[in-house]
């Protein structure tokens, strides 16, 4: 299924497993090739016909990061569209609240554009030889006991021992997992995000001084129910506005916003925002609404042939600044359960896989909503006295996990915990924390009751 690569990768044996992977965003690009190096038999399948992904700027937390050293030349590629781990929080006069590590000063998470990212895992993907697709709609799934498939809009069906499905927000394989997709829950914010060329907008004297001698990095500015992230690398400016929701946004990574709308958000901010925004090309405006949905805890099919990774699972806020992160975690750890699995018990590694990461899943979700709470109702006044108690987006649960080494070392004892109904304890989500479910509906509440989510543990 892959053609010769032209990169030098170091493969395990082969495992017999062929993989069917459906959607070519973060999630299924970076799976595919970690299941490469892992030795599984790979290809993907893309709805689009085309690889010009949107968004802004990510930040890739630690245990996505340092899987990439083990794929031959790609952290020496990564650097070069990488920005410096550092924000700036700002308020929207311009003020400076201070200078921070992002994310955990133990472990940093690296910003970078996502266009840009998607870039570099497509072109990666194409010099292993993976075969690609596109044009392939995938309209409904299948299993059987022995195989996945999926059936196109054509009509035609094609199967394998697996089927991965990256297929995001979308995504059709609840059909087959839950029986049910659920319904989204506005979060009654909206974001609207662009990227571009960031030469033609340095230019602006304007916008060069709102960097301040800052060459690379984020600056994250706060209004009122409002918030806007803005990440410069060498060669790219993007930008992310958060907001009170527009009735015409919606879910899908399609909507067109404009720069009109974006400037009336921030009208009464500082002239360098304004600017900003006016930087980027007319028509390169993206509106999406923020939605949200209850945790999942089964992203495995009944017969255990077919699984959800990435917003396909589990869509995340992006005040969490953690859903691209751990969509390639959910890639590390499904190829890996897979590895020791063999193909003999592909179900097994699967369920195994579900039950290692759905609590440290949902704690990252729920994350995104108090830091969206502490941004949009601390007393940024008193903040300036005291500008460390905002500086830390996460405890260092986030940071300091490594997915492959957790799934060899907890694996037998999953597996067992699957197959006999035995507890199974995972130590890989927030210390001291007793893992309860939540609903979006409480949260919501709560925030209206303008009660705050206190919860045991180090956060």
């Amino acid at each position: 299924m892959t053609a010769k690569s032209s990169i030098p990768m170091e493969r395990y044996p082969p495992s017999g497993i062929s993989i069917l992977i459906v959607g070519s965003g973060i999630a299924g690009l970076g799976f595919a090739i970690e299941a490469y190096r892992k030795g599984h038999s790979v290809r993907i399948v893309e709805r689009r016909l085309n690889f010009h992904d949107r968004g802004a700027v990510i930040g890739i937390q630690n245990p996505a990061f340092e899987q990439f050293k083990h794929w031959p030349g790609f952290m020496e590629r990564l650097q070069k569209i990488m920005m410096l781990p550092s924000i700036r929080m700002m308020k929207h006069d311009l003020t400076i609240i201070g200078d921070f590590p992002l994310g955990n000063a133990k472990h940093p998470a690296f910003p970078m554009s996502r266009p840009s990212l998607h870039e570099l895992l497509y072109t990666y993907v194409q010099e292993l030889g993976i075969k690609v697709e596109l044009g392939k709609d995938v309209v409904s799934y299948f299993e059987d006991e022995s195989l996945a498939g999926v059936i196109y809009a054509d009509g035609t069906s094609e199967k394998a021992d697996v089927v991965v499905a990256a297929d995001g927000v979308g995504s059709k394989a609840w059909a087959l997992i839950t029986g049910d997709k659920q319904d989204a829950i506005s979060s009654g914010f909206s974001v609207q995000l662009a990227t571009f060329p960031s030469e033609r907008a340095m230019q602006n004297p304007v916008v060069a001084e709102g960097w301040k001698g800052l060459e690379s990095g984020l600056l994250f500015n706060l209004g009122h129910n409002a918030h806007m992230v803005i990440g410069r690398s060498n060669k790219e400016i993007c930008w992310m506005l958060a907001h009170r929701d527009f009735s015409e946004a919606d879910e899908s990574w399609s909507g067109a916003g404009s720069k009109e709308a974006a400037l009336q958000v921030i009208d009464g901010w500082a002239p360098f925002f304004k600017e900003i925004i006016k930087a980027g090309p007319d028509d390169g405006v993206l509106l999406w609404r923020l939605m949200w949905r209850d945790p999942q805890p089964q992203c495995v099919s009944p017969l255990g042939r077919l699984v959800q990774i990435g917003d396909a699972a589990h869509p995340f806020l992006p005040t969490s600044a953690a859903g691209a992160s751990m969509a390639l975690e959910d890639a590390y750890s499904v190829a890996s359960c897979l590895q020791l699995s063999g193909k003999g018990s592909v179900p097994l590694a699967l369920r195994a896989h579900n039950l290692m990461r759905f609590e440290r899943v949902c704690c990252a979700q729920k994350l995104g909503f108090r830091n969206r709470e502490m941004f949009h109702k601390t007393n940024w006044d008193g903040v300036e006295k005291n500008p460390e108690s905002v500086s830390t987006f996460a405890g260092d649960w986030l940071g300091n996990h490594h997915v492959e080494e957790y799934v060899y070392d907890n694996y037998g004892k999953a597996a067992h915990s699957v197959v006999m109904g035995t507890p199974f304890e995972n130590t890989n989500s927030v210390p001291g924390f007793k893992f309860r479910p939540w609903t979006v509906k409480e949260l919501l509440e709560a925030s209206d009751r303008g009660q705050p989510v206190v919860d045991e543990g180090d956060w």
